[in-house]
């Protein structure tokens, strides 16, 4: 605070102490988030053997909550108990007591078999047929090797995770995660060859041998359902090979185009969320400290009584005591669980929206700013790192304009940004996972097809040669698809070769496209395999095929760099150059004092004259960022426009309109029955002064946290507007003063626009109409030219 009285606050000073209250209630909320999300989860019993699918958070859209007034569970029966308790055994030992059951079912005929005389067993398949106790084995294998199947591959993910540990590769998880991804798909393809390969060693080996009745001497052929069981095998067996073959090429395709799109951006945000969390965990340590030198130095009566003591003990017990049993059970299931209220998860808590994202950052700011100082030094970071490299470059990562300080409003945006990031990469992900999923289906069918063809191939000649003049027929019919094959390939073709864009983006589709048809902005807020979803700027919803989408041009603002702002003045024919060079380097120092908007460069262009009475000049300027943040770059684009306005009038440049003389020595102007105007009529002076406190005032409140509000059209019509205690108007504390007072020099320099100051500012001198008289002998031709 300062020391004089009546002193004003500057803006970050003001803003600090009016966020201070809701910034700490915010924190509060945040962590009591995470206490209750860790105690449901801690109520969970899961097995450290089995697998466990993490559902990724979908930030865009949160989960329903889920009624739980008035819900009253049934009491679970003592099967559902026994399945309970089997589902959190290890997956081994839960895929043998699956297989059991059947097992012991298989077991009859093999035991009938074994035990009855020969003379008295059925004969599977009729004379000649195969022994009741070897069809018995072959059902047997069939379905144990499906379960050995499914307990080998169980393994999967952890060998396919070895081996590329032992092959070099800095990305083991990755690995794990494909091969958790394929295990299915490869039990399946090691059922079907381990059926293929037993079925006729164990079927065709062990026929019964019989005579034909007529022929005495004439044992049966081959029986003529192990050929066409073996054939209905073998076409399974190759739609099993093509989905194997067809997830791994899937699982290439993702992880391929995820490397090259994602990864970068996804540990530059884990890079940023962890400096937050180191910064965050200090400075809680640091507050923490703090406080517990402020109660002990503040101690009133009564606050150390026992009762207070025990209390205070307890609250400590029962919290070191839960995450003692929290760090158990994380050690039992062989998952990693973090403390109660751990700092990684209270930042991830608060970078859930934006409000909470800059609470963050004014948190940061208050711990390691210094008393009174506007921005963060890279010093300032020194005490949290402990070499100074370390902080250095955590500070760059803050200063994302390169000036050397970093303000409060640049940590919030940064804190912001890292949010939007992290909403805009999980919504990519999830999208991602929509089209590989579309995709998947897609192959899947086109196998199947193939499958059928090959098992009518296999079963029956005539029907496959039927089946070729059938596809003669629908080859000839392909006219028909074409249009809808065209439209698939190149919508694959857009998504995961060219990919412009992901979801969050800001673009610019050039082309037949906007209101006035000649392209418009965007946000991208879905991409699907056969369209993209857009939002305006207006807040409308597009849908845009991606094969028309593959032949337009795309600019993407997010993956832009510094971008140019130009600004076309049209000025008086003959405006002096050196006036043009003295307002270029009036604005090249303005953005030199405002480096954390704009580079240090600024390009005139004339670019044409007019009929020697107009010439345009541009002004270009360029901007630190993208304009991938709308509001950011309208904030900047409305501060140089208004700078440039300013001084335009302060060194006199002129519009290009002609300014016509309207009185003169042929064109006299009178005055007749007008009095002078009164003090009270005369146009109201601003003193700079009021300006100043009333922004200061208005500074005093509160920002709205209420989000983006710029696109509302209804803000201004909120109830909650209504309760603002708006500044009073400049005009009504200027009328309490004397008249004489008005006639000061407190009055604003007039500068002068639209032409000569010396004529055409006669007219407003007293701010009113002039009635003006000709001379009588001018004739109509004189006053058409005239008006």
């Amino acid at each position: 605070m300062p020391s004089e009285q009546g002193a004003y606050l500057s803006e970050t000073e003001s803003r600090d102490q009016a966020t201070r209250l809701v910034d700490d209630l915010t924190l509060l909320q945040a962590e009591q988030a995470v206490s209750h999300r860790e105690s449901i989860e801690l109520r969970r019993h899961h097995s450290k053997a089995r697998s466990h699918e993490q559902v990724k958070e979908d930030v865009f859209n949160q989960p329903a909550q889920t009624p739980t007034v008035g819900l009253n569970p049934e009491p679970p029966s003592q099967l559902n108990k026994v399945f309970r308790g089997i589902r959190g055994l290890p997956r081994m030992v839960r895929y043998l007591l699956y297989s059991i059951p059947v097992t012991a079912i298989l077991l009859v005929p093999i035991l009938l078999g074994s035990l009855l005389p020969r003379d008295q067993q059925a004969v599977i398949g009729g004379p000649g047929g195969v022994q009741l106790e070897w069809f018995g084995i072959w059902l047997e294998v069939v379905w144990l090797s499906l379960w050995a199947a499914r307990i080998v591959t169980s393994i999967m993910p952890y060998v396919v995770s070895v081996f590329a540990k032992i092959l070099g590769s800095g990305n083991a998880k990755k690995w794990k995660a494909a091969g958790r991804q394929l295990e299915l798909h490869t039990a399946l393809f090691l059922w079907m060859l381990a059926v293929l390969v037993s079925y006729y060693p164990i079927l065709n080996s062990h026929k019964v041998p019989a005579k034909v009745p007529d022929e005495a001497d004439t044992e049966y052929p081959n029986i003529g359902w192990i050929d066409v069981v073996n054939k209905v095998i073998i076409a399974f067996f190759v739609l099993a090979t093509l989905n194997w073959v067809e997830k791994i090429l899937i699982q290439w395709i993702a992880e391929s185009f995820h490397l090259r799109t994602y990864s970068s951006r996804i540990e530059t945000n884990k890079q940023s969320i962890a400096y937050l969390v180191h910064l965050y965990e200090h400075s809680k340590d640091k507050l923490v400290s703090e406080a517990s030198v402020m109660n002990t130095q503040g101690q009133g009566s009564g606050t150390r009584t026992p009762l207070a003591m025990f209390s205070e003990n307890a609250r400590d017990t029962i919290a070191k005591v839960s995450d003692l049993a929290n760090r158990v059970a994380g050690d039992f299931t062989g998952r990693e669980v973090k403390l109660r209220n751990h700092p990684r998860k209270v930042v991830s808590e608060l970078l859930r929206n934006s409000n909470s994202a800059q609470v963050l950052a004014r948190r940061l700011f208050r711990t390691f700013a210094k008393p009174g100082a506007e921005v963060l030094t890279p010093q300032d970071l020194n005490p949290a790192f402990p070499t100074i490299e370390d902080a250095e470059a955590a500070f760059l990562v803050f200063d994302r304009d390169l000036n050397g300080d970093v303000s409060m409003e640049e940590l919030e945006a940064f804190c912001d940004e890292v949010h939007r990031e992290k909403k805009a990469i999980a919504a990519s992900l999830k999208d991602l996972d929509s089209v590989i999923t579309k995709l998947d289906r897609v192959f899947f069918f086109i196998i199947f097809i193939i499958a059928v063809i090959v098992f009518i191939s296999i079963i029956s000649a005539s029907t496959a040669a039927a089946l070729a003049s059938a596809g003669t027929a629908v080859l000839g019919l392909a006219w028909v698809l074409q249009a809808t094959a065209q439209e698939f390939l190149q919508s694959i073709i857009f998504v995961f070769v060219k990919h412009p864009f992901d979801v969050g983006d800001r673009v610019t589709v050039y082309g037949n496209t906007g209101s006035l048809m000649r392209g418009d902005d965007y946000y991208v807020t879905e991409i699907s395999l056969l369209y993209t979803e857009f939002k305006k700027m207006e807040g409308h919803i597009v849908q845009a095929p991606n094969s028309v989408l593959n032949t337009l041009f795309i600019l993407n603002h997010r993956r832009s760099g510094q971008l140019a702002d130009v600004f076309e003045l049209r000025m008086k024919y003959g405006t002096p150059p050196s006036v043009i060079k003295e307002l270029e380097a009036r604005m090249t120092e303005y953005v030199l004092e405002n480096k954390r908007d704009f580079t240090s460069k600024i390009i005139t262009e004339l670019r044409s004259f007019e009929d020697a009475y107009c010439m345009t000049v541009n002004f270009i300027c360029f901007h630190k960022t993208s304009f991938q943040n709308e509001l950011l770059r309208l904030t900047r684009h409305n501060k140089f426009a208004i700078e440039l306005m300013n001084q335009m009038v302060a060194l006199g440049i002129e519009q290009p309109r002609r300014q016509y003389q309207i009185s003169g020595q042929d064109w006299p102007v009178y005055q007749s029955n007008i009095q002078p105007p009164s003090y009270e009529e005369r146009q109201q002076t601003v003193d700079p002064a009021i300006l100043t406190a009333t922004r200061r005032r208005a500074n005093s409140h509160a920002p709205d946290t209420t989000g983006d509000v710029f696109q509302d059209v209804f803000v201004a019509r909120k109830p909650s507007n209504s309760v603002i205690n708006h500044p009073p108007r400049i005009t009504e504390e200027l009328a309490e003063t004397s008249g004489a007072a008005m006639g000061s020099s407190s009055q604003l320099e007039k500068y002068p626009t639209n032409g000569s100051a010396g004529v055409s500012s006669q007219r407003f001198r007293f701010n009113r109409s002039m009635t003006f008289r000709k001379s009588a002998d001018r004739s109509e031709r004189d006053r058409g030219d005239i008006v």
